[in-house]
């Protein structure tokens, strides 16, 4: 009976303290990484003094993260209500808010474009995106604001 009872007391022994162990194994730590919210800083018509705060860019927009050092495309999201969240390594980046490239549609005598496709085209290159220069930490989301404006108005 006492080797039984000594046999449980050990058993519980090991328990109490494999416990502690599993739960480092499988320790959550916060993310690395960017996010940020793209707003739309077109003002249309005159612009008022002082500027109201510019609403979220509601249109498709591509986010991409870059490595500051050599250019190579770490992560890309695209979004259409103006907010994005990236996982990265910490390191230094170039985040960008990059608008969509208009739709190509060339007439020919045998084909024509449509109306839609001749509107986008004008449309989307007036569409200039920003970027900027960040640091992420570790453990922690680097808080990115970026624009995209519409540069054909004034």
């Amino acid at each position: 009976m006492t080797r039984v009872l000594t046999a449980l007391v050990m058993f519980g022994a090991l328990g109490v303290l494999a416990g502690p162990a599993q739960a480092n194994k499988h320790h959550m730590h916060k993310p690395a990484g960017v996010k940020g919210v793209v707003l739309d800083s077109t003002c249309p018509g005159a612009c008022a003094e002082p500027a109201p705060p510019p609403p979220a860019y509601t249109g498709t927009v591509t986010i991409t993260v870059r490595r500051a050092s050599d250019g190579a495309l770490v992560a890309s999201q695209e979004t259409s209500d103006g907010h994005f969240r990236l996982r990265v390594k910490r390191g230094q980046y170039d985040v960008s808010a990059v608008p969509p490239n208009p739709p190509s549609c060339e007439p020919t005598p045998s084909s024509v474009c449509p109306a839609n496709a001749e509107r986008a085209a004008i449309v989307a290159p007036c569409l200039m995106g920003e970027m900027k220069r960040v640091q992420v930490r570790r453990h922690r989301m680097t808080r990115v604001e970026l624009h995209v404006r519409n540069v054909c108005i004034v």
